[in-house]
């Protein structure tokens, strides 16, 4: 292949890489649904009320996250604790699906990049801005990657059945949240993006080549709006965090 002038261009679409996820990693009967949720706290929560519970780990070197099991509407749903950033969230999606997962929802706050977009208030990502490095090897280089436009209506069928507010947008995902400059959030917020983030673009990029369904759920955290970052308080909106791991769980369940 060509070398490009900077080595982020240098797409190679083989499908087959040197190492895959499926050598380390079998699929498991009943693994269908997965809720990947960046709220800590709340899946701490449920283990503690025994609603939820370990039944396996997904490791690297510096920890083992496990994968909670629970019952509910009569189906088996599993969840797994987001980890932080795009190209290890790329890597333990990328294992779960090797898992046999095929149906995910995500879950977490963003930054907003709207001063109306109030704490708490829902956003469905149509499309994640991709500035970021891992996507770059699952897909074409782009300015963006598309969610799943199947998996964005059903999140909306479940939003309108249940009267939930929300609205839609493109979110922006950035490496590096301490270099949210205000030249680059004004550009953001020129090509419309409505929330930052650390995931969404990986998350959307390996789901597409693997050929899974997956969507995302953001809540509106602190705000990146105004030239002085308001932090809002966000981390303490701990029943808007549990009410949305719920909303996922039965959100993932009508992808099918």
């Amino acid at each position: 292949m060509n070398k490009e002038k900077y080595p982020i261009l240098e797409f190679d679409d083989t499908r087959v890489a040197k190492i895959e996820p499926s050598l380390s990693h079998k699929k498991i009967e009943g693994y269908e649904y997965c809720v990947i949720t960046f709220f800590r706290e709340v899946l701490e929560t449920m283990e503690k009320e025994g609603r939820i519970k370990a039944v396996r780990y997904l490791n690297c070197e510096t920890l083992d996250i496990p994968i909670y099991e629970m019952e509910t509407m009569g189906k088996k749903v599993h969840l797994f604790l987001g980890f932080l950033g795009a190209a290890g969230s790329a890597a333990f999606l990328e294992e779960l699906i090797a898992l046999g997962f095929n149906k995910f929802i995500v879950c977490g706050g963003a930054g907003v990049l709207r001063k109306d977009i109030a704490v708490g208030h829902l956003v469905i990502p149509t499309s994640a801005v991709r500035d970021e490095g891992v996507s770059y090897h699952y897909l074409a280089p782009a300015r963006e990657v598309e969610c799943s436009p199947e998996v964005v209506g059903k999140i909306e069928e479940d939003f309108n059945k249940y009267k939930i507010g929300y609205i839609k947008g493109k979110t922006w995902t950035t490496d590096a949240f301490y270099r949210e400059t205000e030249k680059i959030v004004e550009l953001r917020k020129a090509e419309g993006c409505v929330t930052v983030e650390m995931e969404a673009a990986a998350f959307f990029a390996v789901a597409k080549f693997r050929n899974v369904k997956l969507g995302q759920i953001l809540y509106g955290g602190d705000d990146l709006s105004a030239v002085a970052w308001d932090g809002r308080k966000w981390h303490d909106r701990v029943e808007i965090r549990e009410n949305l791991v719920e909303i996922s769980i039965r959100t993932c369940f009508s992808l099918g």
